[in-house]
């Protein structure tokens, strides 16, 4: 199976997009229903309001997205030189991962800014490579801007990006500030647009209620542990295995990529405590995704690899289709 999608042609990504289908089928059996949003998720509240006449139409356009993100989280690997080239595997990851649970498969605010936070990793990629980084380093806080606006939790990755400046060498202060001042641009506008709206202080008064409501918390269904007992476990291999292999191969490129990968793996952590309901849990799995894609791709023991990757594939399956017939875990 793993050596399947060590290769990327066209029956590689049809037998993905072939995947989320079946993983993603229950939400169009169920027509399950979208995630309702607030002051703080303008853009995703936009959405919604526009295809509210129609939850299969949302959902189908939800798993649209879910489909682009899953092939752009594999070129941001795959181009980056984290997994090989020519490879699927962290389009496979991305699937398994984001799909852990059925909760995952509604319209919620993420899946509308994964995208955007993607393209803001790529970019940070790249960015120590070009002579005239700002036009990057600009488009980074445009894109945590966006994303923050279909997912509020996304301005916690200021954090992450500022550290990553520091981590890719950019230390100085006119360079740690081109991203926040593209981040405040794009904010001030939205507070603008707000006040000639009329909604300004439900603006304010929402972003108070955010912050002030921030706790933490371990609030999950005893499957949804599971499943995260068994991610944590995949994880913490997957970077053991990430940090004993490769750099010595790749040098500081590599060593610096992952830095930035491990930066907002612990964010999406403390936001996975903090931010409730599983809406805010999703940007975790993907960063579960980003290390075992890294891990799985120099693996040698092929036969351990595929075997855990065919249980989670199963257990996935599983977890998804148990509600049909009302049992839940």
């Amino acid at each position: 199976m793993l050596k399947f999608f060590k290769h990327s042609y066209l029956s590689q990504h049809i037998v993905i997009v072939v995947m989320a289908i079946i993983l993603w089928l229950p939400t169009f059996i169920t027509k399950s229903a979208f995630f309702i949003g607030d002051d703080i998720t303008p853009l995703y509240n936009i959405f919604i309001s526009i295809f509210d006449f129609s939850p299969f139409l949302i959902n189908l356009i939800s798993f649209a997205v879910f489909v682009v993100s899953l092939f752009l989280f594999n070129s941001v690997l795959s181009a980056n030189r984290l997994v090989n080239k020519y490879s699927t595997v962290g389009a496979l990851t991305f699937l398994l991962m984001m799909c852990s649970t059925p909760n995952l498969h509604i319209c919620y605010p993420f899946i509308l800014a994964c995208p955007f936070i993607l393209m803001a990793m790529h970019t940070l990629f790249l960015i120590y490579q070009t002579e005239n980084p700002e036009n990057y380093m600009m488009n980074i806080g445009y894109f945590v801007a966006i994303a923050s606006l279909f997912y509020y939790p996304s301005v916690f990755l200021m954090l992450w990006v500022l550290l990553s400046f520091v981590i890719l060498g950019f230390k100085g202060l006119r360079q740690l500030l081109i991203p926040v001042v593209a981040f405040m641009i794009v904010n001030a506008m939205v507070i603008g647009i707000a006040f000639l709206v009329g909604k300004y202080n439900n603006l304010i008064e929402a972003y108070s209620t955010f912050f002030d409501n921030i706790s933490f918390s371990f609030n999950l269904t005893s499957g949804n542990r599971i499943f995260l007992l068994t991610t944590t476990i995949l994880f913490l291999i997957s970077l053991v295995k990430v940090i004993g292999n490769r750099s010595s191969d790749y040098g500081s490129n590599y060593r610096k990529r992952v830095g930035v990968g491990f930066v907002l793996m612990i964010l999406s952590v403390l936001i996975f405590f903090i931010y409730q309901p599983l809406m805010g849990n999703a940007l975790v799995f993907m960063m579960f995704a980003f290390f075992y894609a890294i891990a799985l791709s120099d693996i040698k023991k092929i036969t351990i690899a595929n075997v855990i990757t065919i249980l989670m594939f199963i257990l996935v399956l599983v977890n998804q289709y148990l509600p049909l017939f009302g049992i839940t875990i």
